[in-house]
């Protein structure tokens, strides 16, 4: 038999791609300075018995040794007692846990039967786990309660001689650990298995993230076939979008499947399918109840409540349907096989819940009547009464819009020539949305035409001296309007009230002077709460997103209003920006200020002056000298005219200033408004945010780059 020496003697080689474990501890070797490979003869070795963990154990030719354990071997004191070079290893990963956080743990404890012992330290008289380690064990732990418990199938019969392990069996490692292979399923995908991070691929926001709910987990294996593994997790942000399809567009998919992982696909396949059991909503899973109705627990306990009996054994199961309906849009056939009703008792449960809620809920939170005048005005944030109104007199600000929702083609020849429009090119209609500075719903009206443009009908509201908004608004009162509202400004200013929009490029002119950009700034900084109002129906209600039947035209701004008297109870209003009182400070002092450099490149006919160019892109982040210092000369393609090229200007100040915003002095392009001093376009920001910051990431990408190679290239 041959000793340690002797089998050293024989010779070595340094190879650290053999295997990952001491064969003298089980210890983990990717951490450590691993040592010698041993290799000798074709025949096994054999360790003196003081220096194997078992009288005999056999040594294949490609085992490794820690350099630690090879120096005491390699010691005189190697004849006497075994010794070893590390003493206090995690016996789940195999980290040295001499200096770090760790627990002990009893080889009697119940916790050794759940814990993945991947590297047992035999020569301790204790086992340890790292923290990390006893931390993902507990997680594990408290997740595996919390799931829903199977039946357990009939054990079957053991054989009473075991078979002999065959050839092709499956490897194992020298601690005598069985490796999980690995099975690829084609039509199935799965995400990363990592709780380090969000599910979604590029979300950066590493705090309060989730274990991703069994039930939408469930969803998604029965909807699109993709498959998240139990460790994975989800931040607060997504849980709530309700935007699990986007996770088929993610980079970091895969295709290949271990057996655990296909157990876990059975396991949730046996579940019961999810069962909307409104009536005990309050047992229900918070984010179940937000998934459906888009409400919490307490708000849709709250929206009930408001209502009047209804005419239903379940009624807020038949609350609930509607909800659903209105926030995900999906099929009538479909939410009646979920909630499990027939075809015509959803028919007649929707009816029966809009009228209650057009009746009671709607006119208490829509509508002229629902707020005063005063209400409105004590609604306007800090910026729009800064511009437009003044502290001693505060006028009501309202912002007017027309949205779109789109409908089938009809065979009823009239009503299709009524709703296709030929901006869009498609079938549609269009409700009307009335907003104050904060973002809150005054009023929703329509459905209008699509052929009716917002100039008639704004006037169409306000023709009438007993309208309603006649008397709602006052005089001075002020609208902040769009372009095509302006055929009826000459009547709302006859009226008396002050009316802004966007300017309106003068007969001739390519580009609006400093002055009509300016005003169109202070238009615009204003103006984009209507916009994000539009938006939160199309996010946050599926059904006003996709193609409306016309057989439900008829109950369409039913819906929408229902949908707008929702966002007004339950959703945060718009606030004042933190840096709002700079804003104010910086529009008042820019307002009438002159864009002498693009006077100087008018005058100079910069524009048509020929000038070696170089490409800025994601390969040449490295631009570090410019021929004039304090001026930028940029060329950016337009997105929407593709023959069109923007010129962009630059004047900056080589001295630090304290103040980063005062560096750039000056900036001008040749696009319809980048003649403005009062804020800057979009491709002069984009050259700004390229050279100052996007050139120094080292981690920045494209959006959407997987979508760079989808379409084939024609070569001319």
């Amino acid at each position: 038999m041959a000793t340690i020496q002797d089998y050293i003697l024989l010779g070595a080689i340094i190879d650290l791609s053999l295997l990952d474990t001491d064969l003298n501890r089980n210890d983990a070797l990717h951490k450590l300075r691993c040592s010698h490979a041993k290799t000798a003869a074709a025949f096994h070795l054999f360790f003196v018995c003081s220096f194997t963990h078992e009288p005999s154990t056999m040594i294949p030719r490609d085992a490794n040794i820690c350099h630690p354990c090879y120096e005491l071997l390699n010691s005189e004191e190697a004849n006497g007692d075994r010794l070893f070079g590390h003493t206090m290893v995690c016996i789940t990963c195999g980290r040295s846990i001499r200096s770090v956080q760790r627990h002990a743990v009893e080889r009697t404890d119940l916790i050794m039967q759940d814990l993945p012992v991947s590297h047992p330290a035999i020569h301790q008289v204790a086992n340890y786990v790292c923290h990390p380690c006893w931390i993902r064990h507990q997680r594990q732990s408290n997740q595996d309660e919390n799931q829903s418990t199977l039946p357990r199938p009939e054990p079957v019969p053991q054989a009473e001689t075991e078979p002999e392990p065959q050839a092709g069996s499956q490897p194992e490692t020298a601690s005598g650990l069985v490796l999980e292979s690995e099975i690829n399923l084609p039509n199935y995908k799965r995400a990363a298995n990592t709780s380090s991070h969000c599910v979604f691929h590029g979300c950066t926001n590493e705090q309060q993230l989730h274990v991703v709910p069994t039930f939408i987990k469930k969803m998604l294996i029965a909807t699109f076939n993709f498959y998240i593994p139990r460790s994975t997790r989800v931040c607060e942000v997504h849980l709530n979008l309700n935007v699990w399809h986007l996770l088929l567009e993610n980079n970091n998919i895969f295709s290949n499947f271990t057996a655990t992982q296909i157990e876990d696909i059975v396991s949730l396949a046996k579940l019961e399918l999810p069962t909307f059991n409104f009536e005990r909503v309050s047992e229900m899973q918070n984010v179940l109840c937000h998934y459906w109705t888009g409400l919490t627990i307490v708000n849709f306990l709250n929206l009930f409540n408001g209502l009047p009996a209804l005419p239903f054994k379940r009624s807020k199961n038949a609350l609930a349907l509607y909800l659903a309906k209105l926030r995900t849009g999906e099929s009538d056939r479909r939410l009646a096989t979920l909630f499990s009703v027939s075809r015509p008792t959803l028919t007649a449960i929707f009816k029966k819940i809009r009228e209650c809620l057009m009746n009671v809920f709607v006119p208490n939170y829509i509508g002229p009547n629902h707020l005063s005048h005063l209400d409105i005005v004590n609604r306007n944030l800090s910026i729009p009464n800064a511009l437009f109104g003044s502290d001693n007199n505060r006028p009501a600000i309202a912002i007017f819009d027309g949205t779109y929702v789109f409908l089938q083609k009809s065979s009823n020849y009239l009503f299709q020539k009524k709703t296709y429009s030929l901006h869009k090119y498609d079938n549609l209609v269009k409700p009307f949305v009335i907003v104050s500075c904060d973002g809150h719903i005054i009023d929703v009206v329509g459905p209008y035409a699509a052929t009716q443009t917002d100039a008639e009908i704004i006037n169409h509201l306000f023709i009438d001296e007993e309208s309603q908004y006649r008397q709602l608004f006052q005089p001075n009162d002020i609208f902040i309007l769009d372009r095509g509202f302006r055929d009826a400004i000459p009547h709302l200013q006859s009226i008396g009230y002050q009316i802004h929009k966007p300017e309106s490029l003068d007969p001739g002119e390519t580009q609006l002077n400093t002055e009509q950009a300016n005003k169109t700034r202070k238009v615009t900084l204003c103006r984009w709460v209507v916009e994000v109002v539009n938006g939160r129906f199309k996010r946050d209600f599926k059904l006003f997103r996709q193609r409306f039947f016309n057989l439900a035209a008829c109950h369409l701004i039913d819906d929408f209003k229902i949908a707008a008297a929702l966002i007004n109870k339950y959703h945060m209003l718009i606030e004042d920006s933190p840096n709002s009182g700079e804003i104010i400070e910086r529009v008042a002092r820019l307002m009438d200020q002159p864009n002498h450099l693009g006077s100087f490149v008018r005058a100079n006919n910069l524009n048509r002056q020929r000038s070696m160019f170089v490409r800025v892109d994601g390969n040449l982040p490295q631009l570090e000298s410019f021929p004039i210092p304090q001026l930028l000369r940029g060329r950016i393609k337009s997105r929407h005219i593709g023959q069109r090229i923007y010129y962009v200007y630059i004047l900056y100040e080589t001295e630090p200033i304290n103040n980063h915003i005062d560096n750039i002095i000056s900036h001008y392009c040749s696009c319809i408004v980048g003649n403005r001093t009062l804020g800057c376009c979009c491709h002069v920001m984009t050259v700004i945010w390229y050279l100052g910051w996007a050139r120094h990431q080292n981690t920045l990408s494209s959006p959407a780059s997987f979508l760079d190679h989808v379409l084939i290239t024609l070569t001319e």
